[in-house]
């Protein structure tokens, strides 16, 4: 998630976004207790791309944070960026985007004190593949997304050592994909790579969805929210965050959104139960958010001796009950 809501006495009083500079320990608890309230157990950070400031002050927050009880849910952070494709940037200020070089990744690792989980970019950009080379030797997974290549260049990536595909047919190209275009085959069926999806009904079709769990396979799909920071707050509400103005309103289906995003209001909780109400398989669903999320996590987690293997003790944790995932204790 990209940050999270602040309430006072359970009424929503703001919102902590991750990319804006001057996160503190204080605003990451407030988010990460929220989000254990839904039964989360560990959550993955996203900075989408931000300043060299944002960075430089936030990455080693996230860090801090795991010498408190609360913060032992926080696993390495998400970069989104800044190494994505100009006509792919999605809601990213385009400002901040920056091509890849071995020198600014060098500063993200050392910024971040080398906690770092992974990296989404493009791999087309020119001194994208030594850049991804360079991560993964560092213990940094990296996941192909916000790109504009050719399946040439998909290869190539995956080749050099990018290990997953970050939310399929979301800050894709919107030019008609023709029926020789193996783009988006590749990251539907090539299993050297883990493909994420949003399952929200919102960003992506039903038939997206199953049909990505029926051709990659139970133990290659990892299903994410992509929780924007105006998560939990009443609809209504309107807030500035990347460089852009987002209001909360309810679509003609009565669902949640952040307009003018494509959704991200809705929980990774909430997410599971579409899924399954969709036909995915509940091996699918429970693997897609735990198992496989962690396998592509591996070599971040390795380094810093995390590991999701019980339950933890800081989160009320999600039961399946009656057919749907609830939070532990809630009626």
């Amino acid at each position: 998630m990209n940050g999270g809501p602040c309430f006072e006495d359970g009424v929503w009083s703001g919102f902590v976004s991750f990319d804006t500079p001057g996160l503190t320990l204080g605003q990451l608890e407030a988010v990460a207790r929220y989000y254990y309230s839904l039964g989360y157990g560990y959550f993955c950070p996203t900075m989408v791309t931000s300043s060299p400031e944002a960075y430089r002050g936030n990455l080693p927050v996230f860090r801090a944070a795991r010498d408190f009880d609360w913060g032992q849910g926080i696993l390495p952070p998400h970069l989104e960026g800044p190494f994505l494709s100009p006509d792919c940037m999605g809601a990213h200020n385009p400002a901040f985007r920056q091509e890849p070089t071995l020198e600014f990744a060098e500063q993200l690792l050392d910024w971040s004190e080398g906690f770092l989980g992974f990296l989404t970019m493009a791999p087309e950009r020119v001194g994208a593949l030594e850049v991804i080379r360079y991560l993964g030797e560092s213990g940094v997974s990296v996941s192909l997304g916000h790109m504009d290549p050719v399946v040439e260049e998909i290869q190539a990536g995956l080749e050099a050592g990018a290990t997953a595909f970050t939310h399929l047919l979301n800050a894709a190209t919107r030019e008609k994909i023709s029926a020789k275009d193996l783009r988006m085959v590749a990251q539907f069926t090539d299993r050297r790579a883990y493909s994420m999806i949003i399952p929200d009904a919102v960003h992506v079709s039903a038939y997206a969805v199953t049909l990505l769990a029926q051709s990659k396979g139970p133990d290659k799909v990892i299903f994410v929210s992509d929780e924007s920071p105006l998560i939990g707050a009443p609809v209504g509400t309107t807030a500035e965050a990347w460089g852009q103005s987002f209001s909360i309103r309810r679509d003609d289906g009565g669902t949640v959104r952040s307009y003018p995003l494509s959704g991200s209001c809705t929980s990774l909780i909430e997410g599971m139960n579409i899924a399954l109400g969709w036909g995915v398989a509940r091996e699918v669903v429970e693997m897609g958010v735990t198992a496989n999320a962690a396998a592509f996590l591996a070599p971040a987690l390795r380094r810093f001796g995390i590991s999701c293997e019980e339950a933890p003790r800081h989160s009320r944790g999600v039961e399946f009950r009656g057919g749907l995932y609830v939070a532990q204790g809630v009626e």
